[in-house]
């Protein structure tokens, strides 16, 4: 359930992208749907490529990178979505920026949402009971 709604969420992310980021592309609604499958896939397969690969550059700026690994990981795999399908594209690179930082923020709200929900669910996100 977690996963379906997790790519419902990326469709109507990347569906709102195409109609307010001039850069960003896609031929029918239901590209969007696609976009967010291929997207979410490439990020399974390889977006632990991409973080092995940055890790000791992370280490080298004393964990700075570590704030920002997660959009550079988006970036990555946003521009493969972007090759690998051709009903979707991205012309700039400054929409394929704003793209993966709005991606990258709905990803974290959304885990955000999902981890408090599972712990007030397991009974930890109900405060102290005094009674």
């Amino acid at each position: 359930m977690y996963m379906l709604l997790h790519l419902a969420v990326l469709a109507a992310t990347v569906l709102l992208l195409s109609r307010v980021v001039p850069g960003v592309r896609i031929r029918t609604p239901g590209t969007a749907v696609l976009v967010a499958v291929v997207f979410s896939v490439l990020n399974y397969l390889l977006g632990w490529v991409v973080y092995v690969i940055l890790f000791v550059p992370a280490l080298l700026t004393l964990g700075i990178l570590f704030l920002f690994m997660s959009l550079i990981v988006n970036t990555v795999m946003l521009w493969l979505t972007d090759k690998f399908l051709a009903s979707f594209e991205i012309s700039t690179r400054k929409g394929l920026l704003v793209s993966s930082v709005v991606i990258t923020l709905v990803n974290s709200l959304f885990q955000q949402a999902a981890w408090s929900a599972a712990a007030a669910h397991a009974g930890y996100g109900a405060g102290p009971r005094w009674i």
